[in-house]
């Protein structure tokens, strides 16, 4: 207990003893995980606007004129049987008829000749798909469906939505990847540089008998206070920088998916955390020990 005491004594100890070089370990920590966190939330919302997208891509299929309003619907249950299809809606033909009354306005008198006798739409399903990359099956099942008569669907726009999603999220990964690899790579000199202004006294240390862990534990604690300091701080940075980009973005991409950071918020928090107190600590564990060889 006296030797935990001691640890943590010595960590805060070196922490003001050399203020300015953990006030920079803490900014380059802040600055790191802001923008890895900034990265990271921003790809996940990219996302979900790419999915809502996905899933408001509509497949329209119409049933062969032939058949009744009842046959048609009818073939809702064998529909249902395809397992991609997320939602089915019917759309009766009368019903779209005067739809499309109503949105001609004035216009309108184009129709005063048609009516249910000599309608000249058809009865249709709208779909939406549960995975869109799965697309062009789910069409070829649609259509080998017995009474179909022709199915509209945006194949290119939603091919081309899953290419986008997944390249984006491949250019994310790369980009938190190679964050995290420069702050690593950041943190640990900054730590080294005050490694080396204590190398006297570690050599000390050595010299007197102490072991390798006696002489890191202070410097462990050390870096895990200035992981947590920096974490802390970070968080409440991002949620301020977060809010602040989402109105922006809601004002000028209105149909942006954004999702509030009030659910996301521990999450985020505890990734923070955990980052910061495993770049302090593996910080100063990695730039001590080429010290530890005296």
């Amino acid at each position: 207990m006296r030797k935990f005491g001691y640890y943590w004594k010595e960590g805060f100890r070196n922490i003001f003893k050399h203020g300015f070089m953990s006030l920079a370990a803490v900014l380059i920590m802040i600055a790191c995980l802001i923008l890895t966190g900034t990265v990271s939330l921003l790809a996940y919302n990219i996302d979900l606007s790419i999915r809502d997208l996905q899933q408001s891509s509509e497949i329209v299929v119409f049933i062969d004129e032939e058949l009744t309003t009842r046959e048609a619907k009818a073939l809702g249950s064998q529909f249902e049987r395809i397992g991609n299809i997320a939602t089915i809606d019917f759309e009766d033909r009368d019903v779209a008829l005067e739809k499309y009354r109503e949105d001609l306005g004035e216009d309108a008198e184009i129709l005063d000749s048609y009516d249910s006798s000599n309608n000249p739409l058809r009865n249709s399903f709208i779909f939406t798909l549960a995975d869109p990359a799965q697309a062009e099956q789910t069409i070829a099942e649609i259509e080998a469906v017995d009474g179909v008569a022709n199915v509209r669907a945006d194949e290119a726009v939603i091919s081309k939505l899953v290419q986008v999603q997944r390249v984006f999220n491949i250019v994310a990964l790369a980009m938190v990847v190679g964050l995290a690899v420069i702050s690593v790579f950041i943190i640990a000199n900054t730590v080294k540089l005050g490694m080396f202004a204590r190398r006297e006294e570690i050599s000390i240390q050595k010299m007197v008998g102490a072991t390798n862990w006696f002489i890191r534990w202070p410097f462990v604690i050390e870096g895990m206070v200035l992981g947590l300091l920096a974490g802390a701080l970070a968080f409440f940075a991002e949620w301020g920088l977060y809010t602040e980009l989402a109105r922006i973005a809601g004002g000028v991409i209105p149909y942006f998916q954004i999702a509030p950071f009030e659910s996301l918020r521990w999450l985020v928090l505890s990734v923070f955390l955990g980052a910061s107190v495993l770049f302090g600590i593996g910080g100063s564990v990695t730039s001590i020990r080429k010290f530890m060889d005296v």
